[in-house]
């Protein structure tokens, strides 16, 4: 039975064209009626690429597009927030939900393991550090990732992570065009953890650790009234006391008090276009304001951007683009201290009032009764511990272009940016360091200030001619200088005698600290390019790229990065063309580019031996300066990290451009890995970076577009992106074949991620845990002792009761637990992407778009520090209604006896460890119990809009009104138990993602917007 399809019957719907392959395969369709040719429109498109720009038709490298519609259909505070999910190959996953939260931004799985993984940014065809967050997403053209080696290699020593180039709106010829938009965001906490919320559970959960711990009087203090424990009856009538004081008592619900509230973000946008036929001008101001859920969290951002350009004379051009912004955060970026807020007690016992719980540093109450207690009163520590960091940038182009001779056109362009950041904090008399060390330390602050500039100046000339109507010819060759400075001073104030001031006076305060450093780096840099197309069907693209580098000592300080790329048209070929297949496929390109980049993403003078000054005591009197070297031995064959891009496409349209498809094969393989290499001790240093690793990156992508319904008054396209990226470690230093890299801290919560050789980078190692030992694994002694049984798995210290946690054996006999790490996790997604629906009906319009992530495992550190480990703090339900019970409520103290413990227990596999001294030092090993699949689907936004009819809005003198409702983060489905999925809260390499500790939970936002065109 065949498959017939006909253009009419199917009404301007257009299947998935997987659901066509089968037919067009069987040849069983019918022609459809009209010849289908690619729409002139995606022909037409332009893509920004290095020096210029390039038809998407002409196009011969990797390149992924996003442009300013789809940007501007997301409501945000920066562009990385607008980015995320919106093209194949891109992984943007932000540290944290709060305001101002820094981002971890690779594409193709990024070129190094520990040196720098980020992109680099191009605005306006200059470098321009962290861009995705200086540049207004409303001010963006459109943004072009490009990823593979013809794409990338004109950027030689900056291109081997990848190039986001972003491109910014301009005047427009023709009348003025004024634009305002505006956006109100209400946050609220998407959600929340399920903590141990009855008081009379907590009460008797936490006397069950206290008597274990041997602190029952010190439970007794804070739940008991100070009973004394040797009060006759004590223990036996403990469990009816605690049933009788908070049966209903009523409990304090942390999260919903400090994360319960609503954040407000308002945006204002405003924006104005004018332009002759020489003259166009563009001028942008946006003002944002983000509250965090949580107090004193908040980022307040100003930006005004001017575009320029001109037509002097005939074949003369000047353009002028400049932008100046501030940012005020507040709150640091970010918030380690969720679990601060999710450990508090929940009731005051007979020692507080709820609202005093809630209101009073209690800090040193608690950690009176337990030196373990190390979590101060949230809610105080927020209002006592403030920061903020003021930050000014400037940024001015300028170029000149002049056509000469014939097809020849010489430009030269400058830019020159300068950055300014000063970051305060200050503790006040009721914060944490003050009350554990009010001697030392006291009331303290910071302050910090760092200065940047840098310029760059590039020169090019570009032949651009056709021949015989069927040579297209281009060529380029320039010359570029990159150079930037920066300087900082920072100074540490200790023991302030009062905090009425704060750092507005530091007179009386103490310097502890400071340092100064400054650091200059520059990169000269000669480049060409030469593109030639036959007739729209052979398309060849060569580039050459000779770059010189600061970073680098004498013996490897330039470098050379060439590229090739190809492809083939297939379409446009006269045997497609007159085939009937050119009916249904009216567009195929095949696609093949190879080439070299580098990475200078690294520290400066990595290649010196550095010193430092100290002081040297002669004769016991201080005060003669010495000079120590570090513990780093300088290398000065340093080189650069280099990687050899390999990349298959293909590009296929279909119904008329309809139906687009854009699959790609890349191999990158990354060699001369700068890591730190051991050196033995009779070299008087300790490590040295070395050029010693390689390592590679594999991975397919794909992007498919349709237009699923197109009539005269409803419209249904669809976006689809996937991507899926392996690496493997290739080789480390000689004689090693792995380097480990461990993250967090004992309660806070600790893994080691390994690089091994042979295998893929973000792998966890632990201990694999198997649930606790039973009573089904002892035999009870005749005294009452307990010996386990042969065959169960020995701890790796001491002997084992029932409740303890039992790890798997990992010894070659099988039979004991050694301490062995082995791997328990792997951070890596098997597939990353984003879809995105759009819908239109006369005046209203729909989006719906989703994000996805599928495998990839998170290390639940949250989890982890919320384990048992000091008297007086809430544990999840999972645990508190779920623990291995130890004390028998008609003794209110501890047996052993294997029968009891049974009754205890109902279904003892299923249980979670007991509150014993023992568990409370295995919890703080990195376990497998804590690492939990990572994958998700997010709605990441909703938005419903309404544009005003015409005919109203010209009584008004309005062009175009529409006003908008949008949802952010609508609902998630993941198996994930911790706040959010998407993850990643370590920082510092790439071999450390998916590391989850106690951070700040992503809010979801209920948006209204109105944009107004005049």
């Amino acid at each position: 039975m065949s498959l017939i399809i006909k253009h009419k019957a199917i009404k301007g719907i257009v299947f998935p064209a997987f659901l066509l392959s089968s037919a067009f395969l069987a040849g069983q369709q019918e022609t459809v009626s009209d010849t289908a040719k690619v729409s002139t429109k995606v022909i037409d498109e332009v893509v920004v690429i290095g020096y210029g720009t390039v038809k998407k038709s002409d196009l011969t490298g990797s390149v992924s597009s996003v442009s300013a519609k789809e940007l501007a259909a997301t409501p945000a505070m920066n562009a990385l927030q607008a980015l995320q999910g919106r093209a194949a190959g891109l992984n943007i996953v932000t540290a944290s939900g709060a305001p101002g939260a820094n981002a971890n931004v690779t594409i193709r799985g990024g070129a190094s393991i520990t040196q720098g993984t980020e992109p680099l940014y191009i605005v306006d065809g200059f470098q321009l550090d962290n861009a995705l967050n200086v540049i207004n997403p409303n001010d963006i053209e459109s943004i072009d990732v490009l990823k593979g080696a013809s794409a990338i290699a004109i950027y030689g020593a900056r291109g081997s992570n990848g190039i986001i180039v972003i491109k910014t709106k301009g005047g427009k010829k023709g009348k003025t065009i004024i634009n305002y938009n505006n956006f109100t965001s209400f946050d609220t906490l998407s959600k929340k953890l399920d903590m141990m919320s009855n008081a009379e559970d907590y009460v008797k959960y936490q006397y069950e650790m206290a008597n274990l711990a041997g602190r029952t009087a010190q439970w007794s203090n804070y739940f008991d009234n100070n009973l004394p424990p040797e009060t006759p009856g004590f223990y036996t009538g403990v469990f009816n006391r605690i049933n009788e004081r908070y049966a209903n008592a009523p409990t304090l619900d942390w999260q919903k008090k400090m994360l319960g509230g609503s954040g407000l973000t308002t945006n204002h946008n405003f924006n104005f276009s004018v332009g002759t036929e020489k003259t166009q001008a563009f001028v942008s101001y946006n003002y944002n304001k983000q509250d965090g859920l949580l107090s004193n969290f908040s980022e307040t951002r100003n930006s005004l951007r001017t575009n320029i350009t001109s037509e002097l004379y005939k074949g003369i051009r000047v353009d002028f683009n400049s932008v100046f912004n501030t940012n005020s955060l507040n709150g640091g970026g970010a918030y380690s201290g969720m679990k601060k807020i999710l450990l508090q007690p929940i009731s005051g016992g007979t020692r507080f009032s709820l609202d005093q719980l809630f209101n009073t540093q209690t800090y040193g109450d608690f950690t009176a009764l337990d030196p373990s207690f190390d979590t101060e009163n949230p809610f105080v520590e927020l209002q006592a511990s403030t920061s903020n960091a003021r930050t000014r940038n400037f940024v001015a182009n300028t170029g000149l272009e002049i056509d000469f001779l014939k097809n020849f056109t010489f430009r030269t362009a400058g830019q020159y940016n300068w950055r300014s950041v000063k970051s305060t904090s200050f503790s006040d008399e009721n914060s944490r360091a003050n009350l554990t060390d009010p001697t030392t330390t006291g009331i303290n602050g910071k302050i910090g200030n760092s200065e940047s500039y840098g310029y760059q100046i590039t020169n090019t000339v570009t032949y651009n001619n056709t021949f015989g109507d069927k040579h297209k010819l281009n060529a380029l060759i320039g010359q570029e200088l990159v150079y930037s400075q920066s300087e900082s001073n920072n100074m540490t104030l200790i023991k302030f005698p009062f905090p009425n001031f704060g750092l507005d006076d530091i007179s009386t305060a103490t310097v502890s600290d400071k340092s100064t450093d400054r650091s200059s780096t520059s990169l000269l840099s000669y480049f060409g390019r030469v593109t030639y197309n036959y007739d729209d069907r052979y398309l060849l693209t060569a580039t050459v790229r000779r770059d010189g580098s600061s970073k680098f000592g004498e013996k490897n300080k330039w470098g050379f990065f060439p590229s090739v790329a190809a492809a083939w048209r297939t379409s446009q070929e006269s045997f497609w063309q007159n085939s009937k297949i050119n009916n249904v496929i009216n567009d195929l390109k095949f696609r093949v580019e190879y080439g070299v980049t580098g990475n200078n993403d690294i520290g400066n003078n990595l290649f010196l031996t550095t010193y430092s000054i100290t002081d040297y005591p002669m004769n016991n009197t201080p005060g003669t300066p010495a000079y120590v070297t570090s513990s780093n031995l300088g290398n000065p064959f340093l080189k650069w990290e280099e990687l050899k891009s390999t990349n298959i496409g293909v590009d296929l349209a279909l119904f008329n451009s309809r139906i687009r498809l854009t699959s790609e094969w890349y191999n990158n393989n990354v060699s001369d890995m700068l890591l730190q290499a051991v050196l033995p001790a009779s070299s008087g240093y300790s490590r040295q970076y070395q050029n010693i690793g390689n390592m590679r990156n594999r991975g397919i992508e794909f992007t498919l577009n349709t237009i699923n319904w197109r009539s005269e008054n409803f419209r249904w396209s669809t976006d689809f992106n996937i991507g899926h990226n392996r690496s493997k470690v290739l080789s480390l230093e000689r004689g090693r074949d792995s380097r480990t890299f461990s993250v967090g801290s004992n309660r806070a919560g600790v893994v080691t991620y390994y690089a091994t050789v042979g295998e893929q980078l973000g792998e966890m190692y632990g201990y694999v845990y198997q649930g606790i030992y039973t009573t089904d694994d002892f035999i009870q002694n005749a005294n009452g002792s307990l010996t386990l049984k042969d065959g169960v798995v020995k701890p790796a210290t001491g002997t084992p009761k029932p409740g303890d946690i039992k790890f798997a054996a990992d010894n070659e006999a099988g039979d004991q637990f050694t301490r062995k790490m082995v791997k328990i996790g792997d951070a890596t997604p098997d597939f990353i992407g984003g879809i995105s629906n759009n819908f239109s009906y006369k005046g209203f319009d729909l989006a719906v778009f989703m994000k996805f992530s599928v495998g990839g495992d998170v290390y639940n550190a949250t989890k982890h520090s919320l384990s048992p480990y000091a008297l007086f703090q809430n544990v999840p339900s999972e645990f508190g209604n779920n623990f291995y019970h130890l004390i028998d409520p008609n003794t209110g103290q501890q047996t052993m006896n294997l029968a009891r413990l049974k009754e205890l227990n109902p279904n003892e596999d299923s249980r979670l460890w007991s509150l014993s001294n023992t568990n409370t030092q295995t919890i703080t090993y990195p376990s497998s119990y804590y690492v939990e699949d990572g994958s998700y689907l997010r709605i990441a936004q909703l938005t419903l809009g309404y544009s005003l009819p015409k005919n109203f809005l010209r009584d008004i003198m309005v062009t175009n009104a529409r006003i908008y409702v949008t949802v952010n983060n609508l609902a998630t489905i993941t198996g994930y138990s911790g706040f959010d999925p998407e993850v990643s809260a370590a920082s510092g390499v790439a071999v450390t993602p998916g590391y989850d500790s106690s951070t700040y939970p992503r809010s979801r936002s209920y948006v209204l917007g109105i944009n107004l065109t005049f």
